[in-house]
């Protein structure tokens, strides 16, 4: 399962992937921005594991959130 969200100008797009040792999902997300016609997109992953993928994909969108919100200090610049 993996989805985008378009939150304020960025678009979070969310990539779940399993742990093939433990079963679990982590969350994997990008953050992309389209400035001057050129997109620009960082990679965001935590290592906590999630039982489900859709748990993780959730979690995800939220941290994406997050980040944009500044409330994740120095993760992502504030224009």
């Amino acid at each position: 399962m993996s989805h985008s969200l378009i939150y304020q100008r960025y678009t979070i797009s969310s990539v779940p992937t399993q742990n093939t040792e433990t079963g679990q999902w982590q969350l994997r997300i990008s953050i992309s921005l389209e400035e001057d016609g050129a997109t620009k997109s960082i990679p965001f992953w935590m290592p906590l594991e999630y039982a489900t993928e859709a748990e993780a994909d959730i979690h995800g969108i939220t941290f994406g959130q997050r980040i944009i919100d500044g409330k994740i200090p120095g993760l992502l610049p504030r224009k």
